[in-house]
Parts: structure tokens; C-alpha cells; sequence
């Protein structure tokens, strides 16, 4: 039943796709289906339970043949059977193989199998799944029910409303491992091993649309090999997941502001709106999407899209928000909602940013990287904009996070511990965005073109 259940995931996220635009590749349509299909199936959890009827196996497995049935004639009657044609794109690159891409794509391929195998064999060990991510899946699926579930209950559990209680945490990595749990999942490692999995070749899909196969395949196995990001890969935490959501939103977005191609700002706007779905930080990302939106689109003097974007992206949060008020699933405030001024603290954040982004024991190289390849490209950028709608997603989120952690009162832990400790797993979201830029700069772009010509085998 859990391959049944995962495979179902799988072909409503290729539909999704589909409902979306015919112009993915194969290798995107691949890579989005697990994540967008497993966004579906926890909202439509969230929407079972909100009425009342209880998470069983037969009634997840059976919305989710409902939405694929809906979805289905949504796309055959409204997109027509072309789209559903995956794009030959791979098929062309293999034609066209050189070595050097081949053996790229076999020890990234290898890496993730290390990596998939780490996951799947070891259970669920850390602190914040044992304390909540994973333990919430598991009760819920136990009790039938999310907002509901006994360890919810104040008799049972008086400190549940506090700030920093996991009450009110986004709900998609609970309610995705309650999917695999009421399947019959022994444990619920499958959800982040095949995130992961099906992450590695959307990025290498996004990337190969704006830049050539083998720089692609070479920014693809650079983040790969982002030290902490890769070990938290095999956990069962939320913070990948969420960079997995975030950076190939922004991708998306910063790819439609090059190409105008609708399907790639709706592709951005449902990642970036799933981001949020995992985590409530994620409106960092989306407010920085939107800044930059809003100027594109008052330079081209059109908005439409504009609303289009906002209203896909803040969907799930909207969903959430109405469950949470639903379901009682809040927390003492924590958040500091009037404008102050405390420059210690200020401070503070600014230089344990600064340290973690000079970490290369955390990130390798990717952010030294990073500001090469801004210097680098200064000229591009100033001469045609090139790549400045993404550099200033990047920037305006890490302003952003900023300003989250500025306004929080952390009255459970320390400023120091939060950002000594927890912040480097709030940079995981940075980690692609900036391979990303990297690998579609003017600069790579052009280098990768002569690589190409130089390692072609024709």
C-alpha cells in the first residue's frame, strides 16, 4: 500500500505540472512530481480533517485518486493530451554526451545513493523529530486526526500553548509522515530520502534550462556536497525540505523574469507557497518574490500576473491559517509586533549571520562562491540586468530572515544558542539559490557554451 501511496504522489504531481504549462522536461516533471504531489496530498489531509472525517488509509488514498481523477479531466479537457508530452530534452543531451557530463551525472548519482541508503537505514534519531516532527505523524496517524490528536489535548499535555511548543508548527512534514505511517511505513524516513532524491533532479532540471548540461550537472554536485546541508538530507528534520520548497521556487520565479514563461511563474509561485506549508518562516521567501514582482511589474506597467503569483503562493498559508483557527493549534505570542530599536541585538544577528556565511565547514564553498561570481558578473548585471532579479531575491531574503529573527522574542532559548546553533540550518534555502546564480550568471553561461563546443564527442 505505501508504494501505492507514493506512486499516486508522484502522478498527481506530474498532473500538477501539467495543469500548469506543457513545456516542462521530462527531467522538471520528474524531479517536482514527489514534492508538488506530497503539497497535495498533506492539504488534502488538512481539508479531511478540518471537516471532520477521520485520516484513515482508505480515505488519504482515496482523496488522493479523487484529486487525481479531477486533475486528470482538468488537463484533458482544459491543457489537451500535449500536456502531458514530457520535452525531450535529456534524450537531446544524450545525443550530445560528452564525458565529462557522463561522469558528473555518475558521482552525483553515487552520492545520492550514499546518501538515499544513510537515510532509509537509519530511523528517525534526532531531537526536534523525536521531540515533535516525527512523533506528531506518528500520533496523528495513530488518533486518525491532526488537530485533534491527544497530544494536543492540555489535560494531557498543560504546556502545549507555550511559545516554542510544536502546536503551531506548518503542517507538511507531520502530515506527510502520518501519509507514510497510515501505509504502513515502518518508519517515516521515506518522505526525506525521497525529497531529497526527486530535489536533485528538479535543481539539475531547472538549471538545465538556463544554462548548459555540463555546468548544470557540475552546480548540481557542488550543492550537493554542502557538507551540513547534506547530513541534515538524511534526517528527518524540516529544514531541507523547506530549502528543497524555497530555492526551486526562487529558481522558478528568477527563470520566468529571464524567459516569460507562464508556466515557470506558476511553478515558483506553488514551490514558494508549499515553503511556507512547511514552514512559517517561508513568508521571507514569498515576501521577497513579491517585492521583486511588484517592481517588474511596475517598470512593464502590468499586474495581473503579479496577483496571479501572490494569490497561488499565499494559498497554503491561507489554508493553515484557517485550520490553525479551527483547530485551536496556537501559542503564546512570541512575536514583538511594535517598531523598536535595540542596536545589541541588531548587532548581534548581523555578525552570527556574518559567521555563518563565512562557515565553510557548514556550506563549503558555496557562499565565497557566491560573491566571486556576483564581483564577476557586476558588469552584466549593471550593462542588462542580467541575473538581478535573482541576486535581489537572495538579498531581500536574507534582509528578511533578519528582521523574523529581530522580531521574535526568544523567551525558550538565548539569541547566542539560536544563532550559534539553529541558524545554520535557516541558511540551507540560501545554499541552492546561490549555486543557482552561480550556474546561470553571464559569465558561467557563456564559459559553459565553449565547454560544450570544446568536450563534444561530435
Amino acid at each position: 500500500m505505501l508504494t501505492l501511496g507514493i506512486v499516486l504522489t508522484c502522478l498527481n504531481g506530474i498532473l500538477l505540472t501539467a495543469l500548469i504549462g506543457s513545456r516542462f522536461s521530462w527531467t522538471e516533471r520528474a524531479g517536482l512530481s514527489f514534492p508538488l504531489g506530497m503539497t497535495l496530498q498533506t492539504v488534502l489531509m488538512a481539508l479531511l480533517d478540518l471537516v471532520h472525517i477521520p485520516l484513515t488509509a482508505t480515505s488519504t488514498l482515496l482523496a488522493g485518486f479523487v484529486a487525481f481523477a479531477g486533475l486528470l479531466f482538468v488537463v484533458w479537457r482544459y491543457r489537451g493530451i500535449d500536456s502531458l508530452r514530457f520535452t525531450p530534452a535529456m534524450l537531446d543531451d544524450l545525443k550530445q554526451a560528452n564525458l565529462v557530463w557522463v561522469l558528473l551525472l555518475v558521482l552525483i548519482g553515487y552520492c545520492e545513493y550514499m546518501n538515499f541508503s544513510k537515510c532509509i537505514f537509519f530511523p528517525p534519531s534526532d531531537r526536534d523529530s523525536l521531540a515533535a516532527f516525527d512523533t506528531l505523524g506518528f500520533v496523528a496517524a495513530h488518533d486518525h486526526t491532526y488537530m485533534r490528536m491527544s497530544l494536543f489535548d492540555t489535560d494531557y499535555n498543560p504546556t502545549v500553548h507555550r511559545a516554542g511548543s510544536s502546536i503551531a508548527y506548518a503542517p507538511f512534514v507531520q502530515m506527510s509522515y502520518a501519509y507514510v505511517y497510515l501505509l504502513g511505513a515502518e518508519t517515516s524516513k521515506s518522505i526525506p530520502a525521497l525529497m531529497y532524491l526527486f530535489f536533485i533532479i528538479a535543481f539539475y532540471g531547472i538549471l538545465r534550462r538556463n544554462t548548459g548540461k555540463t555546468v548544470a550537472a557540475l552546480a548540481t554536485l557542488f550543492m550537493m556536497m554542502a557538507p551540513e546541508m547534506l547530513a541534515f538530507s538524511s534526517l528527518s528534520a524540516t529544514n531541507v525540505m523547506q530549502a528543497i520548497f524555497a530555492s526551486l521556487g526562487i529558481a522558478y520565479t528568477a527563470s520566468w523574469l529571464r524567459s516569460r514563461r507562464d508556466h515557470e511563474l506558476y511553478a515558483g509561485a506553488l514551490l514558494l507557497g508549499a515553503n511556507m506549508w512547511c514552514r512559517n518562516e517561508g513568508i521571507v521567501f514569498i515576501g521577497a518574490a513579491c517585492v521583486v514582482l511588484l517592481v517588474d511589474c511596475i517598470r512593464r506597467k502590468s499586474y495581473r500576473k503579479g496577483w496571479y503569483f501572490t494569490g497561488l503562493a499565499l494559498l497554503p498559508a491561507v489554508i493553515w491559517f484557517i485550520y490553525m483557527k479551527v483547530g485551536g493549534l496556537y501559542t503564546e505570542g512570541m512575536a514583538i509586533t511594535r517598531l523598536f530599536w535595540d542596536g545589541e541585538k541588531a548587532g548581534e544577528i548581523v555578525d552570527g549571520f556574518w559567521a555563518l556565511f563565512a562557515n565553510t565547514l557548514y556550506y563549503g564553498w558555496t557562499f565565497p562562491a557566491f560573491a566571486l561570481f556576483v564581483v564577476a558578473d557586476l558588469w552584466f548585471m549593471v550593462k542588462s540586468r542580467d541575473n538581478v532579479a535573482l541576486l535581489g531575491m537572495i538579498v531581500l531574503s536574507v534582509i528578511f530572515y533578519g528582521l523574523v529573527i529581530y522580531h521574535v522574542d526568544y523567551v525558550w532559548d538565548s539569541m547566542h544558542n539560536v544563532l550559534a546553533y539553529s541558524a545554520k540550518r535557516f541558511f540551507f534555502c540560501f545554499v541552492p539559490m546561490c549555486w543557482y546564480f552561480v550556474a546561470t550568471s553571464r559569465i558561467a553561461r557563456r564559459g559553459g557554451d565553449y565547454i560544450e563546443q570544446y568536450l563534444s564527442l561530435k
